[in-house]
């Protein structure tokens, strides 16, 4: 069967957003099941089980060379930029609450269409950004986030999470298909573990106990792993343009994981909030064909 690149790369982002949202949701659990756990403490197991996972076929196979790969700067940059937003983001989180920061830190589209003309060889493009901005619309019905003067600090964060995963996304595409995704979501993984070491240094580790918060924070890492992956070849196989804005389908998803799992209300608000963020993903992701890959 011969699909095209844009198609391919359009459903391994769909897994890519059914799989970080699963993600999101052991997240929210973990905190529903204790209150008193780190934020750090989640993303630091979440990229620690990233890198096991990584790891472990790696070494049993006796290769572990091939997960450095070509070792080029955009790997070291992906690795860098993605551990610092990804810290960012769950102080934005702890600081004001899921819903705003998750808005904000989606401005990372934004980012990122407005940066890969200079960055990669496609050019700009305004349907890409209205695309962009249509899903934002989507993202603010669906959130109703209280956007105003207060906490300008921790709104602060949350943009500079979404500026940090933009460049780290675009380092991704710039690594190019001389990389595995596996390769690429392991110098994340290297880099983030280590990017978390001095925080514990300064702000100390506190260890949560009991099966079902580790069981929780593990299958956060899991599911990371499997969207780690799939958004890479995602990046890899289609224009970043096209793949950045079908990404927001994750909080779609994240909100039909709430209603199921959480009970959570589904208004008409949000629903409408998702219809936008489809048509502008699903829609703007499938204008073009490209070449045909078997």
């Amino acid at each position: 069967m011969r699909i095209s690149d844009t198609l391919s790369g359009s459903l391994h982002m769909i897994f890519a957003s059914i799989s970080f949202s699963l993600m999101a949701s052991c997240v929210y659990l973990a905190r529903v099941l204790d209150p008193s756990v780190s934020s750090s403490m989640v993303s630091f197991v979440r990229v620690l089980v990233n890198l096991i996972i990584l790891l472990i076929p790696a070494i049993f196979a006796r290769d572990v060379r091939s997960l450095f790969g070509d070792g080029r700067a955009s790997l070291w940059f992906r690795g860098l930029f993605g551990g610092v937003s990804l810290m960012l983001f769950f102080f934005a989180i702890q600081s004001i609450g899921m819903a705003e920061s998750t808005f904000i830190q989606s401005s990372n589209g934004i980012f990122i269409v407005l940066l890969f003309p200079f960055f990669l060889s496609e050019k700009f493009s305004f349907s890409a950004l209205f695309a962009v901005f249509g899903s934002l619309i989507g993202l603010f019905l669906l959130f109703d986030p209280h956007l105003g003067t207060a906490h300008l600090t921790g709104k602060a964060i949350a943009l500079a999470a979404g500026f940090f995963a933009a460049l780290s996304n675009l380092m991704v595409a710039r690594a190019g298909r001389s990389n595995t995704s596996v390769c690429v979501v392991f110098y994340f993984c290297f880099v983030s573990v280590f990017i978390h070491v001095p925080y514990f240094w300064r702000y100390g580790l506190t260890i949560p106990s009991g099966t079902y918060i580790w069981l929780t924070m593990i299958g956060a890492g899991v599911f990371a792993t499997i969207g780690q992956i799939c958004m890479t070849k995602a990046y890899q196989l289609a224009k970043i343009g096209k793949m950045t804005i079908l990404g927001y389908l994750s909080p779609v998803f994240s909100l039909i994981w709430s209603v199921l799992f959480f009970h959570q209300l589904l208004t008409v608000r949000s629903l409408i909030g998702c219809s936008i963020v489809l048509v502008c993903g699903i829609m703007f992701s499938l204008l073009k064909k490209e070449k045909i890959v078997s």
